[in-house]
């Protein structure tokens, strides 16, 4: 699936790791697993936490 825009967040490098890791051993990628949560947040499944 084709998208048009791109989103950049800022993670340390171990969690980067961690999540590229933990994405592949579930045979997924980072990006799916980002749009998933985007999709839940705008249907109201998913409720951010205060802060940054």
């Amino acid at each position: 699936m084709r998208k048009d825009k791109n989103i950049m967040i800022r993670v340390s490098r171990e969690t980067h790791t961690a999540f590229k890791k933990k994405a592949a051993e579930e045979g997924t990628t980072m990006s799916r697993i980002v749009r998933e949560l985007v999709d839940q947040y705008l249907r109201g499944e998913l409720q951010p936490t205060s802060g940054d």
